[in-house]
């Protein structure tokens, strides 16, 4: 799939996946936007992945697909998920994800590398 392929599609995907716009009426859709952000912000989960986390027992975090890994993790998969790192320091980023904080390891190199690739369609 080439680059513009791929834009086309996440756009046409946000359109349709924010608040179920195109089913529901554009007053309801905004404010089930704007209270899911809020949501976001306080909790730091929007609220398909608090419902998931209800319905599984586990932790879900959406923004761990980007890593290729699994969605739900039970608080002992998230320990092993992160120590499988091998950071000295770690930190998260906006959407929650974990990196080596100015600590370069050989494995991040890699990821970094498939990461690229896979996103340039190499």
């Amino acid at each position: 799939m080439n680059k513009p392929s791929i834009i086309i599609t996440l756009l046409m995907s946000l359109t349709m996946t924010s608040a179920c716009s195109l089913i529901l009426p554009w007053e309801l859709s905004t404010a089930l936007t704007a209270g899911d952000f809020v949501l976001a912000t306080e909790t730091g989960k929007s609220s398909s992945e608090h419902i998931a986390e209800e319905l599984t027992g586990k932790q879900c975090r959406w923004s761990r697909a980007l890593q290729e890994e699994s969605l739900c993790m039970t608080e002992k998969e998230y320990v092993n998920y992160i120590m499988a790192m091998r950071c000295k320091v770690y930190t998260w980023d906006v959407l929650g994800l974990p990196s080596c904080k100015d600590d370069v390891t050989e494995q991040n190199i890699k990821y970094s590398v498939k990461q690229m690739s896979s996103f340039l369609g190499e």
